[in-house]
């Protein structure tokens, strides 16, 4: 995931560096991050894991804006919408739900495996971070 965020990224960041730094933030952020959350919402991460992609993304955002430090996680706060570990956490939300509403037979099974304790438990997470 993390390769192919940072292909993505280089391809994107040095063709339009020149331009306004928000600008390559939306292309990087509605073109690059899909390759480093995808399928996050089923794998299970760890915490470490987590942190790891949140890394890769403060990364990007620090060459972007040629920032290092406590900067980085400021800019990273006011230009996205959520927090990085809550947006991680309504895609498993989001996820856990459509499993109910899936026709299929294994999904069904899957989601009465994974029962509706595991989206109640990650919505009480969202409500205290």
């Amino acid at each position: 995931m993390k390769s192919n965020f940072y292909s993505s990224f280089n391809s994107i960041f040095h063709r339009v560096a020149k331009f306004q730094n928000e600008l390559v933030l939306n292309l990087v952020s509605a073109y690059c991050m899909p390759y480093l959350l995808y399928a996050t919402e089923c794998l299970g991460l760890n915490v470490t894991q987590l942190r790891s992609i949140e890394h890769t993304r403060q990364c990007a955002v620090s060459h972007i804006f040629h920032i290092t430090g406590a900067d980085v996680q400021l800019v990273c706060n006011f230009t996205s919408g959520l927090p990085f570990n809550i947006r991680l956490l309504h895609r498993g939300i989001k996820f856990l739900t459509g499993l109910c509403h899936v026709g299929t037979p294994v999904l069904h099974y899957l989601f009465g495996v994974m029962d509706m304790k595991r989206v109640d438990e990650i919505r009480q997470r969202c409500k205290y971070v």
